[in-house]
């Protein structure tokens, strides 16, 4: 991940500063590189040229970029006939900014996240979600972005801090890779 900020940064943790490149990635091993944009951020604008100079390095490179674009700093405007706040254009950014792949988060069902994926001609992954909500409800809206157009999921927090990350991925694996629903899915969970 090559943009990043702490919790300690206080009124400024959102904002994400870049601190790598595709050079570097290319020496460290690194098959592919991402950044986060938070907008609505007092500093989008630092993240919006960050992140566009990334993706310019790693096109000389032929690293592909995943964009992880967030719709949630302070100054975010929400338009009433958006029935996606703000997670469309969200994707689309990062597809504008040259990413390869989207990550944003769930718009909170089929119709509206249909409306993201529709909109740009790059894979669209979805978040994890809210923390501390039952993953049987995570296994759901995974199935139902699938349904909507989506392309699967790109997790953290739902993972690696679960004591039992690994009936997670393997409930992950059925819903994305093997069609599987969500409530059969749960079996793994068990």
């Amino acid at each position: 991940h090559a943009s990043v900020s702490t919790v300690h940064g206080g009124k400024r943790a959102g904002t994400k500063v870049l601190v790598g490149n595709a050079k570097e990635a290319l020496k460290r091993g690194a098959s592919g590189l991402s950044c986060q944009i938070n907008l609505g951020d007092d500093k989008e604008y630092k993240m919006l040229e960050s992140a566009g100079s990334l993706t310019s390095s790693a096109f000389e490179h032929n690293i592909p970029v995943l964009g992880m674009v967030y719709p949630r700093g302070p100054n975010m405007i929400f338009s009433e006939d958006d029935p996606t706040n703000g997670i469309a254009h969200a994707a689309r950014v990062a597809w504008e900014l040259g990413c390869h792949v989207a990550k944003v988060p769930w718009t909170g069902s089929a119709e509206t996240f249909s409306e993201v994926c529709s909109g740009v001609p790059i894979p669209v992954l979805i978040a994890g979600g809210p923390q501390g909500m039952p993953f049987l409800q995570t296994l759901e809206m995974v199935e139902e972005a699938l349904s909507a157009g989506g392309a699967g999921v790109c997790m953290g927090r739902q993972i690696f801090s679960a004591t039992d990350s690994v009936a997670r991925i393997n409930a992950l694996r059925a819903v994305i890779h093997e069609g599987v629903s969500a409530n059969e899915a749960a079996s793994y969970l068990r």
